[in-house]
Protein backbone atom coordinates (compact mmCIF):
# COMPACT_ATOMS: atom_id res chain seq x y z
CA UNK A 1 0.00 0.00 0.00
CA UNK A 2 1.42 3.39 -1.01
CA UNK A 3 1.74 6.25 1.55
CA UNK A 4 -1.13 8.14 -0.14
CA UNK A 5 -3.43 5.10 0.00
CA UNK A 6 -2.51 4.48 3.65
CA UNK A 7 -3.27 8.09 4.61
CA UNK A 8 -6.61 8.08 2.77
CA UNK A 9 -7.63 4.82 4.47
CA UNK A 10 -6.65 6.07 7.95
CA UNK A 11 -8.36 9.42 7.30
CA UNK A 12 -11.64 7.82 6.22
CA UNK A 13 -11.74 5.48 9.23
CA UNK A 14 -10.87 8.38 11.56
CA UNK A 15 -13.74 10.53 10.22
CA UNK A 16 -16.22 7.65 10.49
CA UNK A 17 -15.25 6.97 14.12
CA UNK A 18 -15.21 10.68 15.04
CA UNK A 19 -18.59 11.43 13.44
CA UNK A 20 -20.03 8.43 15.27
CA UNK A 21 -19.78 10.54 18.42
CA UNK A 22 -16.76 9.05 20.15
CA UNK A 23 -14.54 11.39 22.27
CA UNK A 24 -11.79 13.06 20.24
CA UNK A 25 -8.92 12.14 22.58
CA UNK A 26 -9.71 8.40 22.52
CA UNK A 27 -10.48 8.50 18.79
CA UNK A 28 -7.05 9.98 18.05
CA UNK A 29 -5.19 7.66 20.42
CA UNK A 30 -7.15 4.55 19.42
CA UNK A 31 -6.68 5.23 15.70
CA UNK A 32 -2.95 5.74 16.30
CA UNK A 33 -2.61 2.34 18.01
CA UNK A 34 -4.79 0.59 15.38
CA UNK A 35 -3.06 2.19 12.39
CA UNK A 36 0.38 1.68 13.93
CA UNK A 37 -0.26 -2.04 14.39
CA UNK A 38 -1.96 -2.70 11.02
CA UNK A 39 -1.48 -0.15 8.24
CA UNK A 40 1.97 1.01 9.34
CA UNK A 41 2.94 -2.39 10.71
CA UNK A 42 5.83 -0.94 12.70
CA UNK A 43 6.76 -3.13 15.71
CA UNK A 44 8.39 -0.10 17.32
CA UNK A 45 5.14 1.91 17.27
CA UNK A 46 4.29 1.06 20.90
CA UNK A 47 7.70 2.24 22.03
CA UNK A 48 7.15 5.42 19.99
CA UNK A 49 3.86 6.02 21.81
CA UNK A 50 5.57 5.58 25.19
CA UNK A 51 8.19 8.14 24.23
CA UNK A 52 5.43 10.49 23.03
CA UNK A 53 3.69 10.17 26.38
CA UNK A 54 6.91 10.94 28.25
CA UNK A 55 7.57 13.89 25.94
CA UNK A 56 4.12 15.39 26.57
CA UNK A 57 4.31 14.76 30.31
CA UNK A 58 7.74 16.37 30.73
CA UNK A 59 7.23 19.41 28.45
CA UNK A 60 7.73 22.40 30.74
CA UNK A 61 5.60 24.65 28.51
CA UNK A 62 2.46 22.68 29.32
CA UNK A 63 2.91 23.53 33.01
CA UNK A 64 1.43 26.95 32.29
CA UNK A 65 -1.89 25.44 31.13
CA UNK A 66 -3.29 24.46 34.57
CA UNK A 67 -1.94 27.70 36.03
CA UNK A 68 -3.74 29.85 33.44
CA UNK A 69 -6.92 27.80 33.91
CA UNK A 70 -6.78 28.23 37.69
CA UNK A 71 -6.16 31.96 37.26
CA UNK A 72 -9.21 32.30 35.00
CA UNK A 73 -11.40 30.21 37.30
CA UNK A 74 -10.39 32.26 40.35
CA UNK A 75 -10.97 35.53 38.49
CA UNK A 76 -14.41 34.30 37.40
CA UNK A 77 -15.38 33.68 41.03
CA UNK A 78 -13.71 36.83 42.39
CA UNK A 79 -16.59 39.09 41.36
CA UNK A 80 -14.30 41.29 39.24
CA UNK A 81 -16.51 40.91 36.14
CA UNK A 82 -19.64 41.76 38.15
CA UNK A 83 -18.08 44.99 39.42
CA UNK A 84 -16.83 45.88 35.94
CA UNK A 85 -20.24 45.36 34.42
CA UNK A 86 -22.07 47.32 37.14
CA UNK A 87 -19.81 50.37 36.74
CA UNK A 88 -19.79 50.38 32.93
CA UNK A 89 -23.55 49.70 32.84
CA UNK A 90 -24.15 52.94 34.76
CA UNK A 91 -21.68 54.96 32.63
CA UNK A 92 -22.48 53.68 29.12
CA UNK A 93 -26.01 52.33 29.63
CA UNK A 94 -27.76 55.68 28.95
CA UNK A 95 -26.32 55.57 25.40
CA UNK A 96 -28.00 53.59 22.62
CA UNK A 97 -26.16 50.26 22.35
CA UNK A 98 -24.33 51.04 25.58
CA UNK A 99 -24.81 47.57 27.07
CA UNK A 100 -23.54 45.88 23.88
CA UNK A 101 -20.50 48.18 23.80
CA UNK A 102 -19.93 47.47 27.51
CA UNK A 103 -20.07 43.74 26.77
CA UNK A 104 -17.33 43.96 24.11
CA UNK A 105 -15.08 46.10 26.33
CA UNK A 106 -15.49 43.82 29.36
CA UNK A 107 -14.92 40.67 27.29
CA UNK A 108 -11.72 42.22 25.92
CA UNK A 109 -10.51 42.91 29.47
CA UNK A 110 -11.54 39.43 30.65
CA UNK A 111 -9.72 37.86 27.68
CA UNK A 112 -6.54 39.71 28.68
CA UNK A 113 -6.98 38.67 32.31
CA UNK A 114 -7.96 35.00 32.02
CA UNK A 115 -8.19 33.70 28.43
CA UNK A 116 -10.92 31.13 29.23
CA UNK A 117 -13.67 31.26 26.59
CA UNK A 118 -16.40 29.42 28.48
CA UNK A 119 -16.00 31.61 31.56
CA UNK A 120 -16.29 34.87 29.59
CA UNK A 121 -19.38 33.77 27.63
CA UNK A 122 -21.06 32.34 30.75
CA UNK A 123 -20.41 35.47 32.82
CA UNK A 124 -21.65 37.88 30.15
CA UNK A 125 -24.74 35.75 29.51
CA UNK A 126 -25.54 35.98 33.22
CA UNK A 127 -24.75 39.70 33.52
CA UNK A 128 -25.48 41.32 30.16
CA UNK A 129 -28.20 39.23 28.53
CA UNK A 130 -30.93 39.90 31.15
CA UNK A 131 -30.07 43.62 31.03
CA UNK A 132 -30.34 43.69 27.23
CA UNK A 133 -33.57 41.68 27.33
CA UNK A 134 -35.00 44.17 29.84
CA UNK A 135 -34.12 47.05 27.47
CA UNK A 136 -35.77 45.15 24.57
CA UNK A 137 -32.59 44.69 22.52
CA UNK A 138 -32.74 42.78 19.26
CA UNK A 139 -31.86 39.33 20.67
CA UNK A 140 -29.73 38.45 17.64
CA UNK A 141 -27.57 41.51 18.30
CA UNK A 142 -27.49 40.80 22.04
CA UNK A 143 -26.57 37.11 21.83
CA UNK A 144 -24.24 37.61 18.84
CA UNK A 145 -22.29 40.26 20.75
CA UNK A 146 -21.89 37.99 23.79
CA UNK A 147 -20.83 34.98 21.70
CA UNK A 148 -18.34 36.84 19.48
CA UNK A 149 -16.78 39.04 22.18
CA UNK A 150 -16.65 36.14 24.63
CA UNK A 151 -14.37 34.24 22.22
CA UNK A 152 -11.66 36.94 22.19
CA UNK A 153 -9.71 34.91 24.75
CA UNK A 154 -8.67 32.62 21.88
CA UNK A 155 -6.43 35.42 20.61
CA UNK A 156 -5.78 37.97 23.32
CA UNK A 157 -3.13 36.60 25.70
CA UNK A 158 -2.88 34.73 27.97
CA UNK A 159 -4.46 32.39 25.42
CA UNK A 160 -4.23 28.65 26.11
CA UNK A 161 -4.62 28.08 22.36
CA UNK A 162 -1.44 30.11 21.70
CA UNK A 163 0.40 28.27 24.50
CA UNK A 164 -0.38 24.90 22.89
CA UNK A 165 0.42 26.20 19.40
CA UNK A 166 3.81 27.50 20.56
CA UNK A 167 4.65 24.21 22.25
CA UNK A 168 3.62 22.12 19.22
CA UNK A 169 5.13 24.36 16.51
CA UNK A 170 8.29 25.21 18.48
CA UNK A 171 7.58 28.96 18.45
CA UNK A 172 8.17 31.54 21.18
CA UNK A 173 5.01 31.81 23.26
CA UNK A 174 5.97 35.36 24.22
CA UNK A 175 6.07 36.37 20.54
CA UNK A 176 2.76 34.63 19.87
CA UNK A 177 1.22 36.48 22.81
CA UNK A 178 2.53 39.78 21.46
CA UNK A 179 1.16 39.01 17.98
CA UNK A 180 -2.21 37.98 19.40
CA UNK A 181 -2.69 41.43 20.95
CA UNK A 182 -2.91 43.20 17.58
CA UNK A 183 -5.25 40.61 16.03
CA UNK A 184 -7.47 40.46 19.12
CA UNK A 185 -7.83 44.24 19.38
CA UNK A 186 -8.63 44.43 15.65
CA UNK A 187 -11.51 42.00 16.11
CA UNK A 188 -12.71 43.88 19.19
CA UNK A 189 -12.76 47.15 17.20
CA UNK A 190 -14.60 45.50 14.28
CA UNK A 191 -17.28 44.21 16.67
CA UNK A 192 -17.71 47.73 18.06
CA UNK A 193 -17.93 49.14 14.52
CA UNK A 194 -20.68 46.66 13.67
CA UNK A 195 -22.63 47.55 16.84
CA UNK A 196 -22.39 51.28 16.07
CA UNK A 197 -23.44 50.64 12.46
CA UNK A 198 -26.41 48.61 13.71
CA UNK A 199 -27.42 51.46 16.03
CA UNK A 200 -27.27 53.97 13.16
CA UNK A 201 -29.21 51.78 10.70
CA UNK A 202 -31.75 50.41 13.18
CA UNK A 203 -31.78 52.46 16.42
CA UNK A 204 -34.59 50.43 17.98
CA UNK A 205 -32.39 47.31 17.95
CA UNK A 206 -30.28 48.62 20.88
CA UNK A 207 -32.24 50.98 23.16
CA UNK A 208 -30.67 52.84 26.08
CA UNK A 209 -31.40 51.96 29.70
CA UNK A 210 -33.87 53.95 31.76
CA UNK A 211 -32.09 57.31 32.45
CA UNK A 212 -33.34 57.34 36.03
CA UNK A 213 -31.06 54.37 36.83
CA UNK A 214 -27.96 56.43 36.03
CA UNK A 215 -29.30 59.56 37.76
CA UNK A 216 -29.13 57.76 41.10
CA UNK A 217 -25.35 58.26 41.04
CA UNK A 218 -23.34 61.47 40.85
CA UNK A 219 -20.72 61.83 38.11
CA UNK A 220 -17.90 61.50 40.65
CA UNK A 221 -19.45 58.35 42.10
CA UNK A 222 -19.75 56.79 38.63
CA UNK A 223 -16.08 57.28 37.85
CA UNK A 224 -15.07 56.11 41.33
CA UNK A 225 -17.02 52.88 40.68
CA UNK A 226 -15.31 52.55 37.31
CA UNK A 227 -11.75 52.94 38.57
CA UNK A 228 -12.34 50.69 41.60
CA UNK A 229 -13.59 47.93 39.30
CA UNK A 230 -11.01 48.37 36.54
CA UNK A 231 -7.94 48.75 38.75
CA UNK A 232 -7.69 45.14 40.10
CA UNK A 233 -8.21 43.60 36.64
CA UNK A 234 -5.71 46.02 35.05
CA UNK A 235 -3.07 45.16 37.67
CA UNK A 236 -3.63 41.45 36.95
CA UNK A 237 -3.24 42.03 33.19
CA UNK A 238 -0.01 44.00 33.72
CA UNK A 239 1.25 41.34 36.13
CA UNK A 240 0.79 38.53 33.59
CA UNK A 241 1.30 40.14 30.17
CA UNK A 242 3.77 42.80 31.28
CA UNK A 243 6.23 40.31 32.75
CA UNK A 244 6.07 38.09 29.64
CA UNK A 245 6.35 40.88 27.06
CA UNK A 246 9.14 42.66 28.95
CA UNK A 247 11.08 39.41 29.27
CA UNK A 248 10.96 39.45 33.09
CA UNK A 249 9.28 36.05 33.32
CA UNK A 250 8.55 32.97 31.23
CA UNK A 251 4.89 32.20 30.43
CA UNK A 252 4.89 29.56 33.19
CA UNK A 253 6.27 31.98 35.77
CA UNK A 254 3.82 34.68 34.63
CA UNK A 255 0.95 32.19 34.94
CA UNK A 256 1.99 31.47 38.53
CA UNK A 257 2.05 35.22 39.22
CA UNK A 258 -1.40 35.43 37.62
CA UNK A 259 -2.74 32.80 40.05
CA UNK A 260 -1.45 34.87 42.96
CA UNK A 261 -2.91 38.04 41.40
CA UNK A 262 -6.34 36.47 40.76
CA UNK A 263 -6.38 35.18 44.36
CA UNK A 264 -5.54 38.73 45.48
CA UNK A 265 -8.49 40.08 43.47
CA UNK A 266 -10.78 37.52 45.12
CA UNK A 267 -9.50 38.57 48.57
CA UNK A 268 -9.94 42.26 47.64
CA UNK A 269 -13.57 41.58 46.65
CA UNK A 270 -14.13 39.42 49.77
CA UNK A 271 -14.98 36.37 47.66
CA UNK A 272 -12.04 34.16 48.73
CA UNK A 273 -13.26 31.03 50.56
CA UNK A 274 -12.17 27.41 50.78
CA UNK A 275 -15.21 26.48 48.73
CA UNK A 276 -14.01 28.78 45.93
CA UNK A 277 -10.50 27.28 46.11
CA UNK A 278 -11.97 23.76 45.93
CA UNK A 279 -14.20 24.61 42.95
CA UNK A 280 -11.37 26.35 41.07
CA UNK A 281 -9.01 23.42 41.74
CA UNK A 282 -11.59 20.91 40.54
CA UNK A 283 -12.29 22.90 37.37
CA UNK A 284 -8.54 23.19 36.74
CA UNK A 285 -7.99 19.47 37.18
CA UNK A 286 -10.91 18.50 34.95
CA UNK A 287 -10.06 20.95 32.13
CA UNK A 288 -6.33 20.19 32.21
CA UNK A 289 -6.99 16.44 32.07
CA UNK A 290 -9.23 16.92 29.02
CA UNK A 291 -6.65 19.07 27.21
CA UNK A 292 -3.70 16.80 28.03
CA UNK A 293 -5.55 13.66 26.90
CA UNK A 294 -6.30 15.36 23.56
CA UNK A 295 -2.66 16.49 23.24
CA UNK A 296 -1.43 12.97 23.99
CA UNK A 297 -3.86 11.34 21.53
CA UNK A 298 -3.01 13.88 18.83
CA UNK A 299 0.74 13.40 19.39
CA UNK A 300 0.37 9.64 18.94
CA UNK A 301 -1.79 10.11 15.84
CA UNK A 302 0.70 12.61 14.36
CA UNK A 303 3.56 10.15 14.91
CA UNK A 304 1.73 7.48 12.90
CA UNK A 305 0.67 10.02 10.25
CA UNK A 306 4.28 11.08 9.73
CA UNK A 307 5.47 7.47 9.89
CA UNK A 308 3.09 6.57 7.05
CA UNK A 309 4.71 9.32 4.96
CA UNK A 310 1.94 11.87 5.38
CA UNK A 311 4.30 14.84 5.63
CA UNK A 312 6.12 13.95 2.41
CA UNK A 313 2.85 13.30 0.54
CA UNK A 314 1.34 16.67 1.48
CA UNK A 315 4.55 18.59 0.79
CA UNK A 316 4.96 16.95 -2.61
CA UNK A 317 1.34 17.71 -3.49
CA UNK A 318 1.72 21.37 -2.53
CA UNK A 319 5.10 21.81 -4.21
CA UNK A 320 3.66 20.28 -7.36
CA UNK A 321 0.87 22.86 -7.55
CA UNK A 322 1.75 25.72 -9.86
CA UNK A 323 -0.51 28.25 -8.12
CA UNK A 324 -0.11 31.41 -6.11
CA UNK A 325 0.98 30.69 -2.49
CA UNK A 326 -1.89 32.87 -1.23
CA UNK A 327 -4.35 30.48 -2.86
CA UNK A 328 -2.83 27.64 -0.82
CA UNK A 329 -3.01 29.69 2.38
CA UNK A 330 -6.67 30.60 1.84
CA UNK A 331 -7.39 26.95 1.03
CA UNK A 332 -5.84 26.03 4.40
CA UNK A 333 -8.00 28.68 6.09
CA UNK A 334 -11.09 27.21 4.42
CA UNK A 335 -10.16 23.70 5.58
CA UNK A 336 -9.67 24.99 9.13
CA UNK A 337 -13.07 26.68 8.94
CA UNK A 338 -14.76 23.45 7.80
CA UNK A 339 -12.94 21.48 10.53
CA UNK A 340 -14.29 24.01 13.03
CA UNK A 341 -17.85 23.04 12.13
CA UNK A 342 -17.34 19.50 13.45
CA UNK A 343 -14.26 19.35 15.72
CA UNK A 344 -13.46 21.27 18.91
CA UNK A 345 -10.69 23.86 19.03
CA UNK A 346 -8.05 21.55 20.52
CA UNK A 347 -8.70 18.93 17.85
CA UNK A 348 -8.30 21.51 15.07
CA UNK A 349 -5.12 22.77 16.69
CA UNK A 350 -3.42 19.44 17.23
CA UNK A 351 -4.45 17.87 13.94
CA UNK A 352 -3.76 20.97 11.86
CA UNK A 353 -0.36 22.06 13.20
CA UNK A 354 1.75 19.11 11.95
CA UNK A 355 -0.08 19.09 8.59
CA UNK A 356 -0.29 22.78 7.69
CA UNK A 357 2.66 24.44 9.45
CA UNK A 358 5.36 22.79 7.27
CA UNK A 359 3.41 23.76 4.13
CA UNK A 360 3.15 27.41 5.12
CA UNK A 361 6.82 27.53 6.16
CA UNK A 362 7.84 26.01 2.80
CA UNK A 363 5.82 28.69 0.98
CA UNK A 364 7.84 31.38 2.75
CA UNK A 365 5.19 32.85 5.08
CA UNK A 366 6.17 34.12 8.52
CA UNK A 367 5.56 31.28 11.06
CA UNK A 368 4.56 33.79 13.74
CA UNK A 369 1.98 35.44 11.46
CA UNK A 370 0.50 32.05 10.53
CA UNK A 371 0.37 30.95 14.17
CA UNK A 372 -1.81 33.93 15.08
CA UNK A 373 -3.93 33.47 11.92
CA UNK A 374 -4.44 29.84 12.97
CA UNK A 375 -5.84 31.14 16.27
CA UNK A 376 -8.12 33.56 14.38
CA UNK A 377 -9.58 30.64 12.43
CA UNK A 378 -10.03 28.66 15.65
CA UNK A 379 -11.93 31.60 17.12
CA UNK A 380 -14.23 31.49 14.10
CA UNK A 381 -14.88 27.80 14.84
CA UNK A 382 -16.57 28.74 18.13
CA UNK A 383 -19.28 30.51 16.09
CA UNK A 384 -19.54 28.02 13.21
CA UNK A 385 -22.75 25.92 13.09
CA UNK A 386 -23.63 23.13 13.62
CA UNK A 387 -21.17 22.66 16.52
CA UNK A 388 -21.00 26.34 17.50
CA UNK A 389 -19.79 25.94 21.08
CA UNK A 390 -20.44 29.61 21.90
CA UNK A 391 -24.11 29.13 20.98
CA UNK A 392 -24.37 26.09 23.27
CA UNK A 393 -22.87 28.08 26.18
CA UNK A 394 -25.34 30.95 25.68
CA UNK A 395 -28.37 28.69 25.26
CA UNK A 396 -27.57 26.65 28.36
CA UNK A 397 -26.93 29.66 30.62
CA UNK A 398 -29.87 31.65 29.18
CA UNK A 399 -32.25 28.84 30.12
CA UNK A 400 -31.05 29.13 33.72
CA UNK A 401 -31.87 32.85 33.52
CA UNK A 402 -35.43 31.98 32.35
CA UNK A 403 -34.67 33.32 28.84
CA UNK A 404 -35.65 30.92 26.05
CA UNK A 405 -33.74 31.34 22.78
CA UNK A 406 -34.06 28.82 19.91
CA UNK A 407 -30.71 27.41 18.77
CA UNK A 408 -31.58 28.44 15.19
CA UNK A 409 -31.80 32.08 16.32
CA UNK A 410 -28.37 31.79 17.95
CA UNK A 411 -26.95 30.37 14.70
CA UNK A 412 -28.34 33.35 12.76
CA UNK A 413 -26.94 35.72 15.38
CA UNK A 414 -23.39 34.50 14.70
CA UNK A 415 -23.46 35.36 10.97
CA UNK A 416 -22.78 39.17 11.13
CA UNK A 417 -19.93 38.60 13.56
CA UNK A 418 -18.46 35.84 11.39
CA UNK A 419 -18.52 38.39 8.55
CA UNK A 420 -16.50 40.71 10.84
CA UNK A 421 -14.07 37.85 11.46
CA UNK A 422 -13.75 37.24 7.70
CA UNK A 423 -12.99 40.96 7.23
CA UNK A 424 -10.35 40.66 9.97
CA UNK A 425 -8.74 37.71 8.14
CA UNK A 426 -8.51 39.78 4.94
CA UNK A 427 -7.08 42.81 6.80
CA UNK A 428 -4.51 40.66 8.61
CA UNK A 429 -3.43 39.19 5.26
CA UNK A 430 -3.20 42.61 3.61
CA UNK A 431 -1.48 44.20 6.61
CA UNK A 432 0.51 41.48 8.43
CA UNK A 433 2.23 44.15 10.55
CA UNK A 434 -0.97 44.31 12.62
CA UNK A 435 0.27 41.00 14.03
CA UNK A 436 4.03 41.41 13.63
CA UNK A 437 4.56 45.01 14.79
CA UNK A 438 4.38 44.45 18.59
CA UNK A 439 6.63 41.32 18.50
CA UNK A 440 9.20 43.18 16.38
CA UNK A 441 9.07 46.09 18.84
CA UNK A 442 9.47 44.00 21.98
CA UNK A 443 11.68 41.14 20.80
Amino acid sequence: MTPLESIILVGIVFLIVLLSGHPLAFTLGGMAVLAGATVWGNPGALNLFIRSTIGVGTNIVYTSIPLFIFMGAMLERSGAADDLFDSMYIIFGPLRGGIAITTVVICTLLAAASGIIGASITLMTILALPAMAKCRYDMKLATGTIMAAGCLGTLIPPSIILVIYGAQAQLSIGKLFAGGIGAGLLLSVLYLVYIVWKIVVKPESAPAIDPTEALKYSQAHKWLMFFKSVLPTSILILLVLGTILLGAATPTEAAALGCVGATGVAIYNRKFTWRVVRECSYMTMKTTAMIMFIILGATMFTSVFMGLGGGEVINSMVSGLQINPWVVVFLIFFILYVMGMFIDCYGILLIGIPIFTPIVNALGFDPLWFGVMFAVMIQMSYLSPPFAYAAFYVKGVAQQQKITIPISELYWATIPFMVMQAIAVVLLCLFPQIILWIPSLLF
